[in-house]
C-alpha cells in the first residue's frame, strides 16, 4: 500500500506536504527543537521565498532552472559564510561534496538495480542522505547547508548525465521533494537521537546515584 501511494504521488506534492507539516509543527511550539538558531523573521523569509521562487522558471541558453535552486544556493553561501573558523568551513564544505557524490552514486545504483528500491529511488536516496548527515553533523544550520550543497551538486551531476536534447533542468520538483524529505528527516532523526541520548544519561545517572546510596 505504501509503495503504491509513493508511485502515484506526483512530484512536487511531497515538498508542499512537508512544508505544511513543518509550519504546523513550528506553530505548535516545535520550532526551538527543529531550528533553534533561526529567527522567526528568517523562517518567514525562507517560506515566502520558497513558495514564490519554486513557481518561477528561467531559461538561459540550454539551462532551465527553477529559481528555488538559486535560493538554496544562497542559503548555503550564507551559512558557510557565517560558520566560524576556516577549518570548520572546510569541514562543512567537504561534507557537502561527499553528500553530492553520494547522491549521484545512489541514484545511479538504484536505477541500475531496481531490486534495491524500497518505495521510490528518489525517496530512498533522500532518506539515506538524511541518515548520513545525522551521523556526521548535529547542528541544524550545518545539516541544512551540507544537505543543500549535496543536492545542488547531485542535481547538477544528474542533469549533466541525463540531459535531453542538450537542455539542463535544475531545481525541478523532484529536486525539491528530495531536499525537503532529507532536511525534515535529518532534523527529526537528530531530535529523536538527542532525546534517546538524554534519556539514557538520566537513567544511568539515576542508577549510579541509587547504587551509591545503597553502598552507604
Amino acid at each position: 500500500m505504501i509503495r503504491r501511494v509513493v508511485m502515484i504521488m506526483n512530484s512536487g506534492y511531497l515538498s508542499l506536504i512537508l512544508l505544511c507539516i513543518t509550519l504546523i509543527l513550528f506553530a505548535s511550539g516545535w520550532k526551538e527543537l527543529y531550528v533553534r538558531s533561526i529567527s522567526h523573521k528568517g523562517l518567514l523569509l525562507f517560506f515566502v521565498a520558497w513558495l514564490t521562487l519554486s513557481q518561477i522558471t528561467i531559461i538561459i541558453g540550454h539551462v532551465k532552472m527553477q529559481l528555488v535552486y538559486l535560493w538554496i544556493m544562497c542559503i548555503c553561501i550564507g551559512i558557510l559564510y557565517a560558520t566560524q573558523g576556516f577549518i570548520h568551513k572546510l569541514h562543512l564544505l567537504s561534507i557537502g561534496l561527499l553528500l553530492g557524490s553520494l547522491h549521484f552514486l545512489l541514484q545511479q545504483l538504484l536505477q541500475m538495480d531496481p531490486i534495491l528500491i524500497v518505495g521510490n529511488s528518489e525517496w530512498d536516496t533522500a532518506l539515506l542522505l538524511a541518515f548520513v548527515i545525522t551521523i556526521l553533523q548535529r547542528n541544524e544550520l550545518e545539516q541544512i547547508a551540507a544537505l543543500s550543497m549535496g543536492y545542488l551538486l547531485g542535481d547538477l551531476y544528474q542533469a549533466g548525465v541525463y540531459q535531453a536534447n542538450g537542455n539542463l533542468h535544475l531545481g525541478s520538483s523532484h529536486f525539491q521533494d528530495q531536499w525537503w524529505l532529507s532536511v525534515f528527516a535529518a532534523r527529526t532523526m537528530t531530535i529523536v537521537l538527542q532525546v534517546a541520548y538524554n534519556g539514557c544519561r538520566l537513567i544511568i545517572r539515576t542508577w549510579m546515584e541509587r547504587k551509591g546510596g545503597w553502598r552507604k
